[in-house]
């Protein structure tokens, strides 16, 4: 019971129809009895009073009712899309091995950038030469080329050249499943290769970054392959194809063939 106060203004009654989250005024409406008659009604906003936690249950029960999730087959082909670099990409996914036309060092007008660059080329072949293969080392120095063009400083700002390759290395192999459980290959190789004295993982998230760079990929917050749906690798969605070994793709093709077989007999 409240004790009659004249001073609050007149009664106008609150909006009941309005979208979660707006602050709407005047939403708490207080009634005053006296001897169980109504002498004083009087409304005034709900936030920081004691039925404020209400006001927030509602809203969050008016709420829209989320849908079902999509299809396994969707969400394959999304997945793929994030990994790929759209959908024109995944539809012309292939499994032909990379080839090295386009990996030349540019001309670097400055010869401390040109040393960097040079030196980060060459690690990255010693590592591809040493524990992987000749395709690794093309998608390798592809994303390294890509980096540079893209953001030059992730390149000049680590400390070494090793540092560089070993991010590379990283998201790469990420990006192909190269490293345990998914692949065969222990980062600590890499990391021994380069001379590293901590996990290239550092690095490797500023080159993930630059590769991706402002798109939208909802996968790469993903992990462990597609919820829900099983046989779906853990894969680094880095959005660029060409930067997937023809083995990685082969798998992917697969992927893609069964999620469209199955959107066309859900048609």
């Amino acid at each position: 019971m409240y004790d009659v106060d004249r001073s609050h203004q007149p009664w106008d009654p609150p909006c009941q129809d309005h979208a979660p989250g707006v602050d709407v005024a005047l939403r708490l409406t207080h009634l005053v009895l006296v001897d169980g008659r109504l002498v004083d009604v009087w409304s005034e906003p709900v936030e920081e009073t004691r039925w404020q936690h209400h006001a927030a249950r509602f809203d969050r029960e008016r709420g829209p009712v989320p849908g079902p999730p999509p299809p396994p087959w969707q969400r394959v082909l999304d997945w793929l899309a994030d990994v790929c670099g759209g959908c024109a990409a995944v539809a012309a996914l292939d499994a032909d091995p990379l080839d090295d036309d386009d990996v030349a060092l540019p001309d670097v007008p400055d010869r401390h950038q040109l040393a960097r660059l040079e030196a980060t080329a060459d690690l990255l072949d010693a590592v591809a030469g040493r524990l992987l293969d000749a395709e690794a080392g093309c998608a390798l120095r592809r994303a390294l080329l890509r980096v540079w063009a893209e953001e030059p400083e992730v390149v000049l700002r680590p400390t070494t050249a090793g540092h560089v390759a070993g991010g590379v290395c990283w998201a790469v192999g990420k990006a192909n499943g190269w490293f345990r459980p998914q692949g065969d290959l222990a980062m600590g190789r890499v990391q021994e290769a380069l001379a590293l004295g901590s996990s290239p993982s550092g690095p490797g998230q500023r080159v993930r970054s630059a590769l991706r760079g402002f798109r939208d990929l909802p996968a790469a917050g993903w992990r462990y392959g597609v919820p829900g749906v099983p046989g779906v690798p853990d894969l680094e969605a880095l959005g660029h194809a060409d930067l997937l070994v023809s083995t990685t793709r082969a798998r992917l093709v697969r992927l893609r063939d069964r999620a469209v077989a199955a959107r066309d007999a859900a048609a």
